[in-house]
């Protein structure tokens, strides 16, 4: 059950979180809409490098850092394609997750932790920068597509 629970929900993240960087087409990428804050652009590639890098490091362990950065990824166009062909890259990796894997312990990092642990991270810190575009949309002027939770 709690496989099926995280594959969902690593599914509707992608499902929920691509029209949200499609509306950087309606802003400058290298907007910082607060003092000492990283472009816009550069806090989105932060979210699509991390879902790769977890999903990635769980099925390969290769856990490296991904070279998606501002400098190559100069343009709304460039980064919403990346994230179209990372988000099908996730999900290749999600599907040779299996229910056994759910328990596994990884001790690449300063603790071990399960597959389920990783998952849950990773959604936990692609969710806070989704929230963190969403408040710089807001304060660059632009509404952020809603998201439909269940309730």
């Amino acid at each position: 059950m709690l496989y099926r629970i995280l594959i969902d929900a690593v599914k509707r993240h992608l499902k929920e979180t691509l029209p949200l960087i499609e509306q950087l087409t309606e802003i400058n990428i290298m907007s910082t809409p607060i003092p000492d804050g990283r472009e816009i652009g550069e806090v989105v590639l932060h979210l699509v490098r991390s879902l790769e890098y977890y999903t990635k490091g769980i099925t390969t362990n290769q856990w490296e850092a991904l070279p998606y950065y501002i400098e190559t990824y100069d343009s709304a166009e460039l980064i919403i394609e990346l994230a179209k062909n990372v988000f099908e890259t996730v999900k290749v990796y999600t599907s040779l997750i299996s229910p056994s894997d759910i328990g596994r312990s990884i001790n690449s990092f300063n603790r071990p932790a399960t597959v389920a642990d990783l998952i849950l991270e990773m959604l936990e810190h692609s969710i806070h920068h989704r929230g963190q575009i969403t408040v710089y949309y807001k304060l660059l002027g632009i509404s952020p597509l809603p998201i439909l939770y269940i309730v």
